[in-house]
């Protein structure tokens, strides 16, 4: 067996895992893991220290040819045991590994990363209280076999000591990368545009919460429209709860939703799960969320590109859109007011520092690289030959 530090270079080879569809496929818009995989590759793939990314399929299935705007090399989609000699670095994110897979490479001398892209100690929690006999909660049978655990801003005030206990290794925080190069590539599309349009004098508003987590879920945003609408009559032309159909036989959210004005007005609706962007383009003129403690997603950068006014509780993002605080719905109907009352005016300022989120976001520039390398070079420096 070939030991990789015997072999490594100032270059470095790193794999990043990837899981495909059954029919090969590898859609990206029903799941932000798989976009997070996407701007990590296109990361490392613009790094001038990196000599090769691979895409280590995780899946059964062999990949269908991508579609050529999605910037992957079908050359670069290999299984693990094709270049485990070559590999310096591994980065576990868009699957799991196989303990014997993982325990074989740290036995070459890979360095490998256990990239959380969510909150694993949240979910943990609900897999055991809320969904007893599903799988929601994390397997912890790769403890050990980490060099580090990776972590974005908003899960390590909840997760931070929890990895570091079970993996007994160092968790590190990097920041989130996003682009909108998937968003221009869907055109978004064809028909209408993709963008906020001003001038209505009555709002559509969109509410995009997946519902299958407690830390983003409808409750908040439906009472901060009901206390709008009851403070502002006459101004909401519709409010499109999505992701929520399935919960209108529910009896909690049914004596919940029932209660409000908004709802016996005729105004606010339950809908099915949609993709964003489409559902934006036709149906929406802002978003109305909530989070408890998972205060960066992608859904609030699509939002943000569209100029679309997002009404939000994220501290992070407190420069950016209309902040109110946490679990404050008062809060939430005079962001909602301010953002009806101002954005149409201040549009050409608001895409201005979205422009500058989204730089900042922007996985190819320099210092997002070079963040993320030098979390990986503490993983185990790479050495001269």
């Amino acid at each position: 067996m070939k030991n990789a530090k015997a072999r490594r270079k100032v270059a470095y080879n790193v794999g990043i895992t990837i899981a495909i569809n059954d029919d090969g496929s590898f859609p990206v818009f029903n799941n932000g893991l798989r976009q997070n995989v996407l701007f990590l590759y296109k990361l490392f793939k613009n790094a001038s220290k990196c000599a090769r990314v691979f895409l280590l399929n995780q899946s059964k299935a062999e990949p269908a040819p991508f579609p050529p705007s999605l910037g992957i090399d079908l050359d670069d989609v290999v299984r693990t045991d094709q270049v485990a000699d070559s590999l310096d670095y591994v980065i576990a994110i868009g699957s799991a590994m196989p303990l014997g897979v993982l325990q074989g490479l740290r036995a070459r001398g890979v360095k490998l990363i256990f990239y959380k892209a969510g909150n694993g100690a949240v979910i943990s929690m609900e897999g055991v209280v809320a969904y007893p006999n599903s799988s929601r909660a994390e397997l912890h049978y790769d403890h050990g076999c980490f060099d580090e655990v990776w972590l974005t801003p908003q899960h390590v005030h909840t997760a931070k000591g929890w990895y570091e206990t079970i993996y007994r290794c160092p968790v590190v925080e990097v920041p989130q990368i996003w682009s909108p190069d998937l968003l221009e590539i869907a055109g978004a599309g064809a028909g209408s545009e993709y963008g906020y349009q001003p001038g209505r004098e009555k709002w559509r508003l969109g509410v995009l919460d997946p519902n299958i987590t407690v830390m983003k879920t409808s409750h908040l945003p439906m009472l901060v429209i009901d206390r709008f609408h009851r403070e502002n009559p006459g101004k909401l032309e519709a409010a499109y709860i999505t992701n929520s159909v399935q919960f209108k036989e529910n009896h909690h959210f049914k004596t919940f939703a029932k209660k409000l004005p908004v709802v016996i007005d005729g105004i606010m609706t339950f809908e099915e799960r949609f993709v964003a962007y489409a559902f934006m383009k036709k149906y929406c003129d802002a978003v109305v969320t909530h989070h408890w403690e998972n205060g960066l997603n992608y859904l609030y950068y699509e939002i943000l590109f569209g100029g679309y006014p997002l009404v939000h509780n994220s501290s992070f993002l407190k420069g950016y859109g209309y902040y109110y605080a946490d679990f404050d719905a008062a809060d939430g109907a005079r962001a909602l007011r301010l953002a009806m009352d101002e954005h149409d005016r201040n549009l050409v300022e608001y895409r201005r520092r979205v422009d500058q989120l989204i730089a900042a976001l922007n996985p190819v520039s320099k210092a997002n690289i070079s963040l993320h390398e030098n979390a990986l070079f503490r993983a185990g420096a790479l050495v001269a030959a």
